[in-house]
């Protein structure tokens, strides 16, 4: 998994924060199918912090993603 950022309103180049495989102790699922993956990461001002960094994805947003997915495989 990689999680960069880069400024929204103006060009420039991206800073990756995070580059490593995802761990099953990163990832958490609650009673209504929400998946939230977390992980700790370099700061984006800060050369000597980390920051906790959280996505939360819902039942539906996954089967999207997923769907998206199955329509790039099928077009190759």
């Amino acid at each position: 998994m990689r999680l960069s950022a880069q400024p929204a309103r103006k060009p420039g180049s991206p800073k990756s924060l995070y580059s490593a495989p995802l761990q099953i102790e990163d990832v958490q699922i609650d009673e209504n199918g929400d998946v939230t993956v977390s992980i700790i990461a370099d700061d984006i001002y800060s050369k000597n912090s980390t920051q906790r960094y959280q996505i939360t994805l819902t039942e539906a947003e996954i089967t999207l993603l997923s769907r998206g997915t199955k329509q790039l495989v099928t077009r190759r």
